[in-house]
């Protein structure tokens, strides 16, 4: 299965549309955005220099991070505390090294986050190319692996 560009634009309006709606998330698309989840600002930045796929990808990952922070996929599901479940993880984003227990907390936070946008993305009913999106999802896990 490839994706259209027409289809993968309306698939990532959906899942705009699913962050505004149940989350009060904004999604900006700049140049040389650093896709990324800032939640004081409620809003993701995804970098528009990417393919249509990638982004779609980014966007899901980084919903992801929206519902590890704010606790569910779908409202009837139980609100999970974010820092009960991450109590290593310091502020100051990912460059910041921390000791040991930051470093794994940070990791666990972004294999969660590619697993909850596949839920987001099966509970949206949004079919994904399962080898694209693996290959995507190992090589942004890669760059953590190496900063650990």
């Amino acid at each position: 299965m490839s994706y259209s560009k027409e289809k993968t634009i309306a698939r990532i309006n959906k899942i705009e549309h699913y962050l505004y709606l149940e989350h009060s998330v904004e999604v900006e698309y700049l140049r040389d955005g650093t896709n990324e989840y800032c939640p004081n600002l409620s809003r993701i930045e995804i970098n528009s220099r990417q393919n249509y796929t990638s982004r779609l990808h980014t966007l899901l990952h980084e919903a992801g991070h929206v519902i590890l922070r704010k606790g569910r996929v779908q409202q009837f599901e139980p609100k999970r505390s974010f820092k009960k479940g991450f109590p290593y993880m310091k502020t100051g984003g990912s460059e910041v090294r921390g000791n040991w227990d930051h470093r794994i907390d940070v990791l666990r936070e972004e294999v969660l986050a590619w697993e909850k946008g596949q839920e987001l993305a099966q509970h949206l009913s949004i079919k994904l190319n399962k080898k694209i999106w693996s290959r995507h999802r190992n090589e942004a896990l890669k760059t953590y692996m190496k900063w650990i």
